[in-house]
């Protein structure tokens, strides 16, 4: 029995993984402290990068509130019922006034409720010392309020704050507001609920930090923050550089995002022990875990290369014997497992492969032969047909010098058929015979359609198939220029190379259309698209004979005809 013995022990694949791990395991213990820190960095990185993603799509969410809640604000402006109302009171009757306060009373409450974010939208008239609000409705007008929204500082994109309350001031004319002020008072409430909840990454907290008109910051705060901790250590972060705050034994990570609207900071702050705490336990585990790692893996190196390895690389071995052509195999396994089955298995897939590569190349070879001769069968009664009948039109019109001349090149053709059982021929017969089927066709035609073939190059080293050439010139002559009445032509151009042969049939017949270019374009890679039709039937036969490069092309040319092109590329040329 042919039995594989194992390798000594100092030159053996066991000792070999044995020093690979050691190689391996060595270095990561000496730099496993320096990847713990690393790790820690890692993790806040991404809680970082986890804080500026909500961060960011916050403030842009609100950033674009605003802007949005501003434009209303600032189209509202020109409201024409508030501009008579406001400007030119004296002029409106009692009851053209009462319904522009309605209508103006009805556009502020719409204009309220189009954002989550307006607590309330007022305007203050001094012309007619009124106040009318979308919660109060009209009321009496307050000096000291108006005083203050006109003389108070406002920032530069018309914010104002004023006892914790947010308003966006806007007057009329833009310069001296004397007119009337448009004001949205903005719900502190509302902005607190849409901060983001940093529990979700680490205990700590979130707020807005909102700068007054006295450059003064002042907080909004989460409702879920609380604590006497949180809210001074978010007092402390205002003026903290950088992104660590420390706080008696605790650290705190900080991220600000500002807002493009208004001078606004949105502050996320979290515990930096709460969210490391992963990793240091990762520490303790790791020593366990790679210890059992180095046992595991030298047991299961030692199974590997008793079980798997050594019969699988012979069955490597034995799939490489077979592409290389060697089918004459007999692989054998000593133990009663799955590689025995697949050694069996392999065995006579190596045996039946052989025979099947055998009988695929003796039926590819049988079927290629069969289909030459079908496809060489269609052609042949289809040109005796049309011939027959080109001498029937003769007869009828009593050319009995065309009958004898058609006669007697019918006889010369039949005398190619009956004599050439061969599948393939010299170039040169197939071109005499061209010409013979020419003579045949320019009896019937006359002056009517002059055919010519010219030839360049010796054909003298070329065999094709039979009657490639006839079905072009069939086609160009009867349905091309089945309508001719002087002036048709049919040339034939052959252009013979050593590795290639170039054959064109060009008419000035009524061609084809784009469409049928386009269907023939489309069916002549398919096997079985035309079978019954005689260009097919060539185009087949220069494909099975010289591959799929080989074939015919049709497409239009400048004389309103048809231009046919047959291309053959001898086998192995690229």
């Amino acid at each position: 029995m042919d039995i594989i013995s194992l390798p000594p022990f100092r030159s053996g694949i066991f000792l070999k993984l044995l020093l690979t791990l050691l190689f391996i395991f060595i270095p990561i213990y000496l730099i496993g402290f320096m990847m713990n820190k690393s790790g820690e960095n890692i993790i806040r990185q991404q809680i970082l990068y986890l804080m500026e993603q909500k961060s960011s799509f916050f403030v842009t969410s609100l950033d674009s509130e605003f802007n949005r809640i501003f434009r209303l604000q600032t189209n509202f402006l020109n409201d024409t019922d508030l501009q008579d109302i406001s400007i030119r009171p004296d002029s409106l009757s009692s009851y053209e006034l009462t319904k522009a306060i309605n209508d103006l009373h009805s556009k502020m409450l719409t204009l309220s409720e189009s954002s989550r974010y307006i607590k309330e939208a007022f305007v203050i008239m001094p012309n007619i010392d009124r106040r009318l609000s979308s919660t109060t409705g009209l009321s009496p007008m307050d000096p000291v309020e108006l005083a203050n929204f006109r003389t108070n500082a406002i920032s530069k994109n018309g914010l104002y704050m004023k006892d914790n309350r947010i308003y966006t001031v806007l007057g009329y004319p833009h310069v001296t507001k004397t007119q009337y002020l448009l004001i949205i008072e903005l719900s502190v409430s509302a902005i607190s609920r849409e901060l983001v909840d940093p529990n979700e990454v680490g205990n700590g907290a979130s707020f807005l930090l909102v700068r007054d008109n006295a450059a003064n910051a002042k907080m909004i705060v989460s409702p879920a923050e609380t604590g006497m901790e949180k809210v001074r250590f978010m007092e402390q972060s205002t003026a903290m550089e950088g992104n660590v705050l420390k706080i008696g034994d605790k650290r705190y990570m900080r991220f600000i995002e500002s807002f493009q609207f208004s001078d606004w900071d949105f502050v996320t702050i979290v515990e930096d022990n709460h969210i490391l705490k992963p990793v240091y336990s990762f520490k303790k585990w790791l020593w366990i875990l790679s210890l059992i790692s180095v046992i595991i893996v030298i047991i299961v190196s030692l199974s590997l290369l008793r079980v798997i390895h050594k019969p699988l690389h012979k069955l490597i071995l034995g799939f490489k014997r077979v592409e290389n052509g060697q089918f004459d195999l007999n692989l054998q396994h000593w133990n009663n497992d799955e590689f025995d089955y697949l050694y069996r298995k392999f065995n006579t897939m190596a045996g039946k492969l052989k025979i099947l590569i055998q009988e695929v190349a003796e039926q590819s070879k049988r079927s290629q032969n069969a289909e030459l001769k079908q496809l060489q069968s269609q052609v042949n009664p289809h040109f005796l047909h049309n011939s027959l009948y080109i001498i029937y039109l003769m007869a009828q019109d009593e050319n009995y010098v065309g009958v004898s001349e058609m006669s007697e090149h019918l006889g010369d053709y039949f005398k190619f058929i009956t004599q050439n059982k061969a599948d393939f021929i010299p170039l040169e017969k197939e071109i005499q015979h061209g010409k013979t089927y020419c003579s045949i066709q320019q009896l019937r035609f006359g002056s009517k359609i002059k055919l010519q073939i010219e030839v360049s190059g010796s054909p003298d080293d070329w065999e094709v198939p039979r009657l490639i050439i006839q079905p072009f010139l069939e086609n160009a002559i009867i349905h091309g220029h089945e309508n001719t009445m002087t002036g048709g032509f049919v040339n034939v151009r052959l252009f013979i190379e050593p590795d290639s042969l170039k054959i064109e049939i060009e008419d000035n017949g009524k061609g084809m259309t784009l469409k049928q270019l386009q269907d023939w374009e489309n069916k002549r890679s398919d096997a079985h698209a035309l079978e019954d039709h005689a260009l097919w039937n060539v185009h087949r036969r220069l494909q099975l004979r010289f591959g799929s490069r080989s074939g015919i092309h049709l497409q239009a040319n400048c004389y309103g005809g048809t231009t046919v092109t047959l291309i053959v590329f001898r086998e192995g040329v690229d």
